[in-house]
């Protein structure tokens, strides 16, 4: 299907609803009730409350309706499916990192630390475990939860003038319900077309008191969640680990190194003396695995790999609203979440002994080799000479990975209202705990060598191995994680006095926060024990006070301007200034333009700019021109990404312009056009190059020259330029005998996303293709409905665009585009019970795979993990009971 299909399609099937704006003020306006006039209300994107919900700025609203008929269960699924999330965010599927089980959003394109998500207008503490290496931090989406939201607001448009550092690409403000009364039960079953993945989900929703007439009012939610784990051996396309009927494709599911020795270069099979491998792997050729002559004991990495990690969630959250008197009313807000995910370790299943091993020497702190040779005089070595081996030791357990992540936030606070004044107070508390178990797959260096020399461990039958021996070598871990926030924040807003065409608002306020990151490496690395540690560990505190101010000014009848300017001091990197200016031009009732720039910032992550360490190896080398043996030789180093206390933020520039139309009753159009510059792009440098400059600060070599280790720091390096433009469309049609029906629409595409391919380079496309990560340049959204009596229905088509293959020359020789991909859901509601609601959800409808990617970009898998997923159709049933 052509990029612009669903464009097409949109606009001529909606020419125009009323804007998501608009309906969040019918949402809102319905809430108030008959006979209850409409407060103001804040929007996302401004500190000064208005009757008038259209702003200067884009926001997406998704209400609670579209929530229920989506057919999303948790709040990152949600998030996950809205146009903007073009494919910078980190999804709960990619488990080979430390933030495995966690799910951020990136609008734009850009990484989740570049968008800022809100519960209610105010922070959350961010996941315990960075991304990206150590450079991504972000707030758990699977943390929030879903059943006590009232809508969300998507802010596509920069706010570092409102909110401070990281809204960058936009804002995600998640609201819940306020001032609710009655109690609501509701559960879910659901289970995938193959019968597997089951989900189950339970929810209570309570509220008690009336604010108006009694004065207080008190709501609750509790969720359960469980979700069952989905491997590569559950599905056609991934069960055999074999793509060779694909192009490009090998048995890149299998590993060559279940037992076997190399000899000259070529693979030799360690049998027994009945030509019989080990048992859990099978006696094939090694070359269609890894090009290698010779036979092997191989297995399937896929039978033991996982697609979607299984999950089980149980949120709280509690709000309660108290008044104090006429003016003054008490507030507070208590959220926890408790996630635990279980997924096989993306990269290897079980312990694999083979050259390029490491462990960390405890004393120095770098990294050295560990011996992958079976001596001469282990019995299992039929050469009686020291042979290179490449085994995987099956019986040290699975490297099965669980992630628990608790996390919370504590808010109280106080608002009331002057003769001039209305004023907020308010200090909260969030943190978030992480525990990374793996079960086993690693070893003792120390002990696996000496069962080596000794023969203890026996390597034809590894079942005959004495169970104390087993337990000698094999290693479980836990990598633990604490990230913290606290914030006191205070704001007061009034009417500064009437122009000609209207009334001067104005907001002002201060914030202070203090953040808290504590990632640590499970001991077993640091005491220089576990072969091939995965070492990532980020210690860092800092504070920040900010002050802010933002003036409404009718200028002209239709015409408002809206300016704001914060100013923010972080005790680590300095200062930042942040102005943004908003226009709005209504010159008739159908039709609005508006258009806003602004400077902005992201502050360095704590794991950028403070004690940060990762140390990654290599087994295939670099070269050192300088090696005082045989310069050009290719060596080994340890390689070192560490934090940068001399970081500055990076900046930007975000432009937009768009235009609302509302001809007729019942529908509208938005068009928005954005462009987003961002200057001091963190990353961290290139390692050829640093070895090239040979910088004593960078480059660690011991006492004969030999290289060592190469120091890698967070800098600014880099530029980066996107622009894009959304399109939101709604229409409604109510008719007496055939129920209402609707149509509507959400479409972002990127124009442009550049940035350098190497550091002073010149700026580069990606959008469109794989060249980085993959960025789809369309998504789009679009829903139509029906209601009549009892009956609710809604069909959902989500596209995604397909994208130019460049992730390698070879993958480009093999495909030159990517297909694009549509999945249609279906929702069915019925409400003819008293109090009862029932329905069911048919999520994937027609069963679509994700489109072949010749790039292999999945664990193990040709497609990308970061924009589908292999659960195929998928059918949900509930109900909802209110008392």
């Amino acid at each position: 299907m052509p990029v612009h299909a669903p464009l097409v399609l949109a606009v001529a099937a909606s020419l125009a609803a009323s804007s998501s704006i608009a309906h969040a003020a019918d949402v809102l306006a319905a809430d108030a009730g008959p006979g209850r006039t409409l407060d103001a209300v804040q929007v996302t994107g401004s500190n000064i409350k208005r009757t008038d919900t259209e702003t200067a700025n884009p926001v997406q609203v998704i209400d609670r309706e579209q929530i229920a008929a989506s057919g999303k269960q948790t709040t990152a699924e949600l998030l996950r499916s809205i146009s903007a999330n073009t494919g910078g965010g980190s999804n709960e599927t990619q488990n080979s990192g430390w933030s495995s089980g966690a799910a951020g959003i990136g609008l734009r394109g850009l990484s989740s630390k570049n968008t800022l998500i809100l519960l209610n207008g105010r922070r959350l503490a961010n996941y315990g475990f960075p991304n990206g290496g150590l450079s991504d931090t972000f707030v758990n989406i699977n943390a929030l939860p879903l059943v006590a939201v009232e809508r969300i607001e998507v802010l596509k448009d920069g706010a570092s003038a409102v909110y401070g550092s990281d809204a960058v690409a936009g804002v995600v403000n998640i609201i819940t319900r306020q001032d609710y009364q009655g109690l609501e039960v509701g559960g879910t079953a659901g289970v995938s077309g193959e019968g597997d993945m089951g989900t189950q989900s339970a929810k209570v929703v309570g509220g008690f008191g009336d604010l108006d007439a009694d004065g207080w009012n008190v709501l609750f939610s509790l969720e359960g969640y469980n979700r069952e784990r989905l491997d590569h051996d559950q599905r056609e396309l991934t069960a055999s680990g074999d793509y060779r009927q694909l192009p490009g494709g090998s048995r890149s599911g299998w590993s060559a190194k279940g037992a076997r020795l190399l000899v000259g270069g070529a693979s030799v099979p360690l049998l027994d003396a009945n030509g019989n491998c080990p048992e859990g792997t099978v006696l094939t050729a090694s070359k269609p695995i890894d090009g290698r002559n010779g036979d092997t004991c191989a297995f399937n990495l896929n039978d033991s790999s996982t697609l979607i990690p299984s999950t089980k969630r149980w949120q709280a959250y509690v709000t309660g609203t108290k008044r104090l008197g006429d003016n003054v009313e008490a507030f507070g807000e208590l959220l926890y979440s408790d996630l635990e995910g279980t997924s096989w370790f993306g990269s290897s299943p079980y312990f694999t002994l083979e050259s390029g091993r490491f462990a960390l020497n405890a004393d120095t702190g770098l990294a050295e080799p560990v011996s992958a040779i079976l001596p001469g005089a282990n019995p299992y070595n039929p050469y009686g000479v020291d042979t290179a081996l490449e085994y995987t030791f099956f019986n040290f357990g699975q490297t099965l990975k669980t992630n628990r992540s608790k996390a919370f936030r504590a808010l109280a606070g106080l608002r009331g209202n002057t003769e001039n004044w209305g004023w907020e107070v308010a200090a909260y508390r969030a943190g978030s705990s992480e525990r990374e178990r793996v079960s086993g797959g690693f070893a003792n260096r120390w002990t696996l060598a000496d069962a080596l020399a000794s023969g203890s461990y026996n390597l034809l039958n590894p079942s005959a191995t004495p169970q104390a021996v087993i337990d000698s070598i094999a290693l479980s871990t836990v990598r633990p994680a604490e990230s913290r926030l606290l914030g006191i924040d205070a704001k007061a807003t009034r009417t500064l006095g009437e122009l000609t065409h209207g009334s001067v608002g104005f907001a002002t306020g201060y914030e202070f926060r203090r953040e808290n990151l504590d990632s640590y490496n499970p001991w077993q690395i640091d005491a220089g024990l576990q072969i091939r540690p995965a070492i990532a560990e980020a210690h860092g505190v800092r504070d920040v006070h900010a002050a802010y101010a933002e003036i409404v000014l009718p200028l002209a009848p239709g015409l408002e301007v809206d300016a704001a300017a914060r100013f923010d001091h972080y005790d680590d990197f300095g200062d930042a200034f942040s102005p943004k200016i908003g226009i709005r031009y209504q010159p008739a009732e159908w039709v609005v333009l508006r258009a806003a720039a602004s400077k902005g910032f992201r502050a360095p992550s704590l794991s950028e700019n403070a004690s940060s360490t990762m140390i990654s190896y290599t087994t295939s080398g670099v070269i050192d021109p300088y090696d005082p043996d045989q310069p050009g030789l290719r060596v080994s180093p340890t390689f070192f990404t560490i934090g940068n206390t001399e970081l500055a933020p990076e900046k930007t520039q975000t432009f937009n312009a768009g235009a609302v139309f509302s001809p007729w009753e019942g529908g509208s159009l938005s068009v928005d056009y954005y462009r987003i510059e961002v200057d001091n792009v963190i990353g961290s440098g290139n390692t050829t190059t640093l070895i090239a400059e040979n910088n004593p600060a960078n480059v660690l070599r011991d006492a004969n020259g030999k290289l060592q280790a190469v120091y890698n720091r967070y800098q600014n390096l880099s530029e980066l330029q996107t622009s894009g433009i959304d399109i939101e469309a709604r229409q409604r049609w109510d008719t007496s005998a055939y129920g209402s029906f609707g149509i509507s629409t959400a479409l972002s595409h990127v124009i442009a996303y550049e940035r350098p391919q190497v550091i002073g380079g010149a700026l580069v496309d990606y959008a469109g293709s794989n060249r980085g990560s993959t960025l789809p340049d369309t998504k789009a959204t679009t829903t139509a409905d029906w209601s009549h009596g009892n009956w609710r229905t809604a069909l959902t088509w989500y596209y995604t665009a397909g994208y130019q293959q460049r992730a390698s020359a070879a993958a480009s020789a093999l495909q030159e585009d990517v297909a694009s991909y549509s999945q249609l859901d279906l929702y069915v509601g019925y409400t003819g019970f008293e109090n009862l609601s029932l329905y069911a959800k048919v999520q994937n409808l027609g069963d679509r795979t994700p489109p072949f990617d010749a790039s292999y970009p999945g664990i193990r898998a040709p497609y990308d993990f970061g924009q589908y997923d292999l659960r195929g159709r998928y059918v949900t049933i509930g109900f909802d009971y209110r008392f």
